[in-house]
C-alpha cells in the first residue's frame, strides 16, 4: 500500500502541472499524509544512522513556521531591520494600515504554499526510504525507467503538435510562457527528466550486471540484450534523455554533464575490480544515444548559448538578475524575506526595466534563477544553515552507501546520487525545486542513495 501511494505521489504531482497550481498542493499533502500513516512505525523510525539529515530536515519545517509567528514589531524589527522599510512601501502601494504584530515573512500565504512544497518533498523521502527498506527496489526503478520513457514520448508529441498548450489542452495564464508536458517551464521539466534519467540508467547497469548472460561473449550478450527487458529500458532511458535535450535547458545540460561525470566517479572502484563483457553491451546503448543527438536542434542550442553570454545591458541575464538579488540576501541576512516571498521582495529591489511587446508590459523578475540565491534570500542564516547540514549528511551518507554496497543494485545508488548531483548543479541557474514534481523526486532520489534494506534474522532453533 505505501509503496502504491509512493507511485500515487509521484504521478500525481506530475500530471498534475507538475503540482505548480496551488489547487493541487491539498490534494499532494493528503496523498503524502496517507503514505506516512500507512507503516509510521516503519516511516517515521528515524534510522540512526540518518538522524542528522532527518533533524535538518525538520529544522528546515521548523524555521519556516519561525518565519509565520507574528511577532512584536520591535522584535520583528531587531531581526530583520529592513523589513519596515519594505513593508512599508507594500503598504503604501497596497493602502494597507502597518500591523503592531505581524511575522518575520513578508507575505504569510506564500509562505504557508512554499513549506508545502518542501512539505511534500520530505514526506516524499521518507515514504520511499521506507518503501526501499522493505525491498522492490529493482521494480521500483524499472516503472520509474519506463513510464519516465512513456512522459517523454508523449511531451515530445505535444510539443510537436500543440507547443504553447500544457499537456496538448491547457493554456497556460503567462503568455510568455514555453511550456514542455505538463510544466509550464521547460527548464523545470528538463529537471524532472534530468532525474529520472539517472535512475533510469543506474537500473539498466545494475542489471546488465546481475544477469549472467551479459558476461559471455558480445554477440551472445548482444542477442540477449534484444530479446530481454534491457532493451525496453534502454529506449526508455534514451527517450527521456533526449526529449532532456530538446527542452535546449542550458543548466539541465549542464547538470546532465556533471551527473555523468559523477556517476562515472562514484562507480570507478567497482569498474576496476570487475572483468566482465558489459562494457561492450553498454557501448550499443551510446550508439542509441548518438542516435537521439541526431534528433536534436543545435541550430537552437547554438542560439541558446550565444544568449548565455550576452551582455547584460541588452536585457534581463542572469548576471543582472543576480545582481540585483544579492541586495536582498544581505539586508535580510538572518530570517530572510520568508519562504516563498522572493518576487514580493524584489517589487521593492529591482532596477531594471525591460519592455516585452508580446506581453505589453514590464519583465518583473520572481525568481532569482538560482535555487541557492533564492534560499539565502527568503531564508536567510535560519534557512541556509539546516540546508547545507541537509545537503552535506545526505552527500556522505549516500557516498557511504554506494562504497559499502557489494550487491549489484549499487548501481541504482549510484544513479541516485548522479541525479542529486546534476539537479545541484542545475539548481546554480534555475529553481526547478520549488515546483512540488521536481520536490517529489529529488526526495526519492534521496532516499534511494541512503535508504539501509531492512534484515530478518530468521527465529532460534527450539531444542
Amino acid at each position: 500500500m505505501q509503496r502504491a501511494l509512493l507511485y500515487a505521489l509521484i504521478a500525481g504531482s506530475f500530471l498534475m502541472l507538475g503540482g505548480s497550481p496551488l489547487w493541487t498542493r491539498p490534494i499532494l499533502l493528503a496523498i503524502a499524509a496517507a503514505g506516512l500513516a500507512v507503516a509510521p512505525g516503519r516511516t517515521l523510525r528515524f534510522p540512526r544512522e540518518n538522524r542528522l539529515i532527518d533533524a535538518a530536515l525538520l529544522t528546515i519545517l521548523a524555521a519556516m513556521g519561525v518565519q509565520l509567528i507574528p511577532l512584536p514589531a520591535t522584535v520583528a524589527d531587531a531581526l530583520s531591520p529592513h523589513s519596515a522599510d519594505v513593508l512599508a512601501n507594500l503598504h503604501y502601494a497596497l493602502g494597507d494600515t502597518p500591523q503592531r504584530w505581524r511575522p518575520l515573512t513578508l507575505d504569510s500565504t506564500a509562505t504557508l504554499y512554499a513549506m508545502s512544497v518542501v512539505a511534500i518533498g520530505i514526506a516524499a523521502f521518507w515514504i520511499a526510504r521506507a518503501s526501499f527498506a522493505a525491498g522492490h527496489t529493482r521494480q521500483f526503478c524499472r516503472v520509474i525507467a519506463l513510464g519516465s520513457g512513456i512522459a517523454a514520448a508523449v511531451a515530445l508529441v505535444q510539443k510537436f503538435s500543440t507547443p504553447t498548450l500544457l499537456l496538448g489542452a491547457i493554456a497556460p495564464a503567462a503568455r510568455n510562457a514555453n511550456p514542455f508536458g505538463p510544466f509550464v517551464n521547460r527548464n523545470h521539466f528538463a529537471a524532472w527528466l534530468l532525474m529520472c534519467a539517472a535512475v533510469a540508467v543506474g537500473y539498466l547497469i545494475a542489471h546488465l550486471h546481475i544477469h549472467a548472460e551479459y558476461h559471455r561473449r558480445f554477440r551472445e550478450a548482444f542477442k540477449y540484450f534484444l530479446t530481454s527487458g534491457a532493451l525496453l529500458t534502454g529506449i526508455a532511458a534514451t527517450l527521456t534523455v533526449m526529449t532532456m535535450l530538446f527542452t535546449m535547458s542550458r543548466s539541465a545540460a549542464a547538470g546532465l554533464g556533471a551527473a555523468a561525470l559523477g556517476g562515472a566517479w562514484l562507480g570507478r572502484p567497482r569498474i576496476r575490480i570487475e572483468r566482465t563483457a558489459i562494457p561492450s553491451v553498454l557501448a550499443a546503448t551510446g550508439v542509441m544515444l548518438l542516435v537521439a543527438v541526431a534528433f536534436i536542434d543545435f541550430g537552437g542550442w547554438s542560439a541558446r548559448l550565444q544568449e548565455s553570454f550576452r551582455d547584460p545591458a541588452e536585457g534581463l541575464g542572469r548576471i543582472t538578475i543576480w545582481r540585483q538579488s544579492l541586495p536582498i540576501a544581505r539586508d535580510f541576512l538572518v530570517t530572510g524575506t520568508g519562504a516563498g516571498t522572493f518576487e514580493l521582495a524584489m517589487s521593492q529591489y529591482q532596477q531594471s526595466r525591460v519592455w516585452i511587446g508580446a506581453m505589453s508590459g514590464w519583465v518583473h523578475i520572481n525568481n532569482a534563477h538560482s535555487h541557492y540565491l533564492q534560499v539565502a534570500a527568503e531564508g536567510g542564516l535560519l534557512l541556509i544553515v539546516p540546508s547545507l547540514i541537509a545537503i552535506c549528511a545526505t552527500a556522505i551518507l549516500g557516498f557511504r552507501r554506494v562504497r559499502h554496497d557489494a550487491g549489484e543494485m549499487m548501481w541504482t545508488r549510484v544513479g541516485a546520487m548522479a541525479g542529486l548531483i546534476g539537479i545541484a548543479v542545475q539548481s546554480i541557474w534555475e529553481v526547478s525545486l520549488t515546483v512540488p514534481a521536481n520536490a517529489v523526486m529529488c526526495g526519492v532520489l534521496a532516499a534511494l542513495a541512503v535508504y539501509r534494506r531492512e534484515t530478518t534474522n530468521p527465529p532460534a532453533p527450539r531444542h
